[in-house]
């Protein structure tokens, strides 16, 4: 498990391009939530450097500085319990709300049960997926260029999500697997728990697109963070605008207006926890 994205942690297994993984992911707050009252004394911890543990790094055989991964998920699989919390600054209105606060859900037959009354379907997805960035240490926590904390919806079964690659290997680690977590992640968190998850990665030699992006079925998703979600949205808009213009052939006016009659602005994360960037995904249907 890491905390951090960086060159300088050495990778605990390489694997071929093309190759699948299996890899086992521990919850946001690494296992020390287990019953409603251990939210006290993990919010009364000194450190801030330990959330959002990942799996990894995994090299990838033959990836250089100006490739890009593509990591395609097969799979994901929740544990049969996890929690959700209500932390004080963690949410966009929990001042005004008692914290901390913590429930452990069950999950059954893809059901999240909160109480006798309350059962909601459940939606897996991975929280924090990225590379190592070519010099800083990103921590877990954060989002970025590289890819890490996106708390993106659509990282999920059938996607595969685009990582530009900075280092040799890339080192890729996955981990903050939710089996439910609503957009724009008001609380600062979805129902965390524990998981395995399936990739398979492959590898595009000689193309490096600036930020992360995914592809699924039906749509392309390119992804961003900023200071405000408008500065977010603005860059995950020209993304959209240039991978039209490179996919279709056309002009970055004609793709500026196609995405204004048929793209879709997403939140990922709203909650500015421990001074997050907001996150945002731009939906286009595939044409």
């Amino acid at each position: 498990m890491i905390y951090c994205f960086s060159k300088d942690v050495p990778p605990v297994v390489e694997v071929d391009p093309g190759e699948n993984i299996v890899l086992e992911t521990l919850d946001a707050a690494s296992g020390r939530i287990k019953k409603p009252t251990d939210v006290y004394a993990y919010a009364r911890r000194k450190r801030l450097d330990d959330v959002n543990p990942s799996t990894g790094p995994i090299a990838v055989k033959g990836a250089e500085a100006g490739d890009t991964l593509a990591v395609e998920i097969l799979d994901i699989k929740v544990a049969s319990r996890g929690y959700r919390v209500l932390m004080e600054n963690a949410g966009i209105i929990t001042q005004e709300m008692a914290t901390p606060r913590a429930l452990i859900v069950k999950i059954e037959d893809c059901m999240a049960i909160y109480d006798e009354r309350i059962k909601l379907p459940i939606r897996p997805m991975i929280g924090t997926i990225g590379v190592a960035p070519a010099e800083e240490v990103v921590s877990t926590l954060y989002p970025g260029p590289h890819g890490g904390n996106m708390d993106n919806n659509d990282v999920t079964v059938g996607a595969r999500v685009y990582l530009p690659v900075y280092v040799p290997g890339a080192l890729l680690a996955i981990g903050d697997v939710h089996a439910s977590m609503g957009d724009g992640e008001l609380t600062g968190g979805g129902i965390d728990i524990d998981g395995e998850v399936t990739v398979k990665v492959d590898l595009i030699k000689g193309r490096m697109w600036p930020r992360p992006w995914l592809e699924t079925k039906d749509s392309w998703i390119t992804c961003a963070n900023a200071p405000t979600l408008e500065d977010a949205i603005a860059i995950a808009t020209r993304d959209m605008v240039n991978i039209l213009t490179e996919k279709l052939e056309i002009s970055k006016e004609y793709a500026f207006m196609l995405v204004g009659s048929h793209g879709d602005a997403k939140i990922g994360q709203a909650a500015k926890y421990k001074g997050l960037d907001a996150t945002v995904r731009l939906v286009f249907p595939k044409i």
